[in-house]
């Protein structure tokens, strides 16, 4: 990775890190900013340095910073019930940032983000649903249905986010020119 992608991935890893642990607690899985931010930075970089990012945030909060959801951190939080929409992550700028690399318009921005979203959330699910033992109707109940809304509403405010950022700057950042 050339200079500017790992001072980038570095910069966008302590972005993620001070705002992924605002969260709304809920019983089982919290509404957090993670899938917010994550996305954002795979909206704005190339994929390359949103998962380095994505990758260096996780392992920061696998390491005892508490990064995660509500201030949370350690392996534990990693193999917990919630710990699926972790690992996840980085089909973030996987999904989102290969897909805008064949081809970086809204309706790739837009479609790149909702099927990221809807990934990350239904496999998350389904790590809750194996590792609290659930039933699959109350996992997709409490992990996955009450999301929907709250994901759609964060994809949204992420293209809003990346159209504003995109008047100032040349989008993707750390592509090589």
């Amino acid at each position: 990775m050339k200079t500017q992608r790992l001072v980038l991935a570095g910069l966008f890893a302590a972005v993620i890190a001070v705002l992924a642990p605002w969260a709304i607690p809920l019983p089982f899985v919290p509404i957090s900013m993670q899938t917010l931010i994550i996305p954002l930075v795979a909206s704005l970089v190339v994929w390359q340095v949103s998962l380095g990012a994505t990758l260096v945030y996780i392992l920061l909060g696998v390491i005892g910073l508490p990064v995660f959801a509500g201030g949370a951190s350690g392996i534990g939080v990693l193999l917990g019930p919630t710990g699926g929409y972790l690992i996840f992550m980085p089909l973030f700028p996987l999904i989102i940032g290969l897909m805008t690399a064949l081809k970086r318009n809204t309706t790739t921005l837009v479609a790149s983000n909702v099927i990221a979203a809807i990934v990350q959330l239904f496999l998350g699910t389904v790590w809750l649903i194996l590792a609290a033992h659930m039933t699959w109707s109350s996992g997709f109940s409490v992990g996955f249905t009450i999301f929907i809304i709250p994901t759609l509403l964060k994809v949204a405010i992420v293209i809003l986010l990346t159209f504003a950022i995109a008047k100032a700057l040349k989008l993707p950042l750390g592509k090589q020119r």
